[in-house]
């Protein structure tokens, strides 16, 4: 029987084709020893799962586990992409070689290895290659592709994701993440290219196409995100970590350099280490309350105001805030609202604050910023995909115009204040709640009495985030069949709820399910579904595959009217019981 009789007997035909190429084609040379030893070995399964696609430019670019395979990260999947961007950059912009290109990297295992590669291989291509000394966060990146007047950037890093994993993600000559048709683009050129050219990385350097940069840029980006602060408050005691992470190098110094001096570091935590060893299951997520475990136990221990935590490219930001004796930790949408309401709340006081100035959401970020926009005068926009590069989009296609943007928010974490990058930063999350916090403190309040108020005000505004994984090529297939199959025959009740509305984000088509109307849906395509209830927009649900991990993500967006300001908080943990039951009834129906 013949090696391609062999495979087709154990896996798909796509597994077959990529592996075929990669036992025959010369960009793959380096690994074709040991793609022959896991034949030999009859390792079918991982085989599958490692070569039945090519891994895609998802939400923030390439991401995944390091490995051997077209659905893994490696020095060709890597190596290709850098190619890639650089030929595609070409054909935007002659100059493009001389304006050079960006890369950073950060802490993971294979972070600095990666990034030095693709440095290489940019050299080869003829770019003018700038390169960190050492790990960053994604948002200096994009600051540093302005600072720089560089034609594009690449960081090196898998965000929050398990050590095991690392990722390719490129921001465009604005800083902001490469969006379409460039991602599209750029894998296209991809997967024409037959040989990845580098140069040795020591004579690249002595040669100068290859620059290190450091200081002059760290000092450029904390002067741009520390001059966002607005308020003088300082009193403010803070536990911060960086999860291992590069949030050493942003969130840290412009807190610093914005005034606060009292911050209590998690020793243990401020060691760059991709393991992440101290972080129960090595996944360093501030979403997830077990990454925040060693901070909060400091933020009890020390009687501090608010603990701070990052993810390891420190776009993303946790806060958790002592109360009494309790510690509350902070949703992404409520971190959102809090510094949105800071932040208008300011330009309020100052009285420059006009419709003129602009909010900016995703469409799965919490709908009280619509309601924070109305109360202060301000403008929301808020049709946008999930995912930082649409608000970055947004913001570049807003600098013409005598539009201002003030901060953007989305539900993962993130937060952007001010428009120095153009992508979500740690750091401009973190100083807005911070002056917020030590504000709130002169009063005696915190930050959670303020959510608690601000719910008082405008209603209740709850949201949970869902999560069904589905791991391997079986794990993919059984997600496009479920999408496909809540297209077909979505549910018309759920919970007790009334189905009202029904929006498909890839035929942009909103459905009223009384009325049978069709309407058209303002925003880009994308492999989305939302499900409407009892006629509210704000009770929704929405459904879709990650960009970046194999998962469903279920989205539930919540909207009660507030009745008694004494009992919000209990009415809150009612409303989040009952979505806990929602999520639970969902998941359900769509996976049986």
């Amino acid at each position: 029987m013949s090696l391609t009789e062999t495979l087709t007997q154990h896996l798909s035909g796509s597994a077959v084709k990529n592996i075929t190429a990669w036992l025959e084609e010369p960009k793959y040379s380096e690994y074709r020893s040991e793609l022959m030893e896991m034949i030999e070995a009859e390792k079918w399964q991982e085989l599958e799962d490692s070569f039945f696609k090519v891994i895609e430019f998802g939400t923030a670019g390439r991401r995944g586990t390091t490995g051997i395979g077209s659905n893994r990260i490696n020095n060709v999947t890597i190596g290709e992409s850098a190619q890639a961007l650089c030929i595609y950059a070409r054909s935007f912009d002659d100059k493009a070689t001389d304006k050079g290109i960006v890369i950073a990297c950060d802490t993971r295992l294979s972070s600095p290895e990666l990034s030095r590669y693709v440095a290489r291989v940019c050299a080869a291509n003829g770019f003018k290659t700038y390169l960190f000394d050492n790990f960053r966060s994604t948002p200096e990146l994009s600051f540093a592709v302005r600072h720089l007047g560089a034609m594009t950037g690449v960081v090196i890093s898998a965000s929050h994701n398990p050590p095991a994993d690392n990722g390719f993600k490129v921001c465009w000559t604005d800083g902001g993440q490469l969006v379409a048709p460039h991602d599209k683009g750029v894998l296209k050129v991809a997967e024409e290219i037959k040989e990845i050219h580098a140069v040795d990385f020591d004579e690249a350097l002595r040669a100068g196409k290859i620059s290190i940069i450091g200081a002059e840029v760290d000092g450029a980006y904390v002067a741009a995100a520390s001059s966002q602060a607005e308020g003088m408050a300082r009193d403010l005691q803070i536990v911060y970590s960086p999860l291992h992470g590069a949030g050493q190098t942003n969130v840290l110094p412009v807190l610093q350099k914005a005034g606060f001096v009292n911050i209590s570091l998690v020793e243990d935590q401020m060691v760059p280490d991709g393991s992440f060893p101290t972080i129960e299951g090595g996944k360093p997520n501030p979403e997830e309350k077990v990454a925040n475990d060693r901070a909060v136990a400091q933020l009890l221990a020390e009687g501090a105001d608010i603990a701070i935590t990052n993810d390891p490219d420190a776009d993303r930001i946790g806060v958790i805030v002592r109360q009494g004796e309790e510690a509350e930790y902070l949703t992404g949408n409520q971190a959102a609202v809090l510094a949105t309401d800071y932040s208008l709340k300011k330009l309020q006081e100052k009285g420059v604050l006009t419709s003129k100035h602009y909010i900016a959401k995703t469409i799965v970020t919490t709908d009280m910023l619509k309601a924070l926009a109305d109360h202060y005068g301000a403008t929301l926009y808020g049709n946008m995909l999930i995912g930082f590069k649409y608000i970055g989009e947004l913001i570049l296609s807003k600098e013409s115009t005598d539009e201002t943007f003030v901060i953007g928010g989305e539900e993962s974490y993130g937060l952007l204040k001010g428009d120095y990058a153009r992508d979500k930063d740690g750091a401009t999350g973190a100083l807005p709640l911070a002056e917020y916090a030590a504000e709130l403190k002169q009063e005696g309040k915190t930050l959670y009495d303020r959510l608690l108020e601000l719910y008082a005000e405008h209603g209740l505004y709850v949201e949970k985030l869902a999560n069904a994984y589905f791991m391997g090529a079986s794990g993919f297939e059984t997600m496009q069949t479920v999408m496909a199959k809540l297209r077909a025959n979505p549910p018309i009740m759920l919970g007790g709820h009334q189905v009202s509305g029904i929006s498909d984000y890839q035929t942009l088509e909103r459905r009223d399910i009384a009325t049978n109307q069709v309407t058209s849906i303002d925003c880009v395509q994308g492999n989305v579904v939302v499900l409407e209830f009892d006629g509210d927009a704000r009770r929704r649900v929405t459904i879709r595959p990650s960009g970046t991990e194999p998962k469903l993500k279920f989205y539930i967006q919540w909207f009660e009217e507030s009745t008694d300001t004494v009992a919000i908080r209990t009415q809150y943990k009612d409303v989040e019981s009952h979505l806990e039951n929602l999520s639970k009834t969902l998941e359900g129906t769509l996976l049986q």
